[in-house]
């Protein structure tokens, strides 16, 4: 009866050793899916870190750019703004000029119609 028990103890230290070495498997199963699951997110991580440092140099040429033809822009409407504030100067001299002839000439036409009358 000792054996006997002896043996069902035997067989019961057996199953719990199985039960383990299968739990253990299974855990085992587990966090190698899991570190591989961590490798593949570390993976899109760079990838996104990758792609994020790209597009971030991309926006800095693009906005560096646009700086640059704004400034060419102003720097040239600025210029022109110039010239025209010259020519305006030179037309309202020359109309000027115009204005002191006419009156000139319409003193002398009063002048000699008044000499004529």
């Amino acid at each position: 009866a000792a054996a006997g028990a002896a043996a069902a103890a035997a067989a019961a230290a057996a199953t719990t050793a199985a039960a383990t070495s299968d739990t253990s498997g299974d855990a085992s199963a587990e966090l190698q899916a899991a570190q591989a699951k961590v490798a593949e997110l570390e993976g899109q991580l760079e990838g996104a870190k990758g792609a994020l440092t790209t597009a971030k140099a991309g926006f800095e040429a693009d906005l560096k750019s646009q700086r640059e033809a704004a400034d060419a822009a102003a720097s040239s409407l600025t210029a022109a703004a110039v010239n025209l504030q010259g020519e305006l100067q030179a037309a309202r001299s020359g109309l000027q000029a115009a204005e002191a002839t006419a009156a000139g000439q319409l003193a002398a036409a009063r002048a000699d119609f008044e000499a004529q009358l």
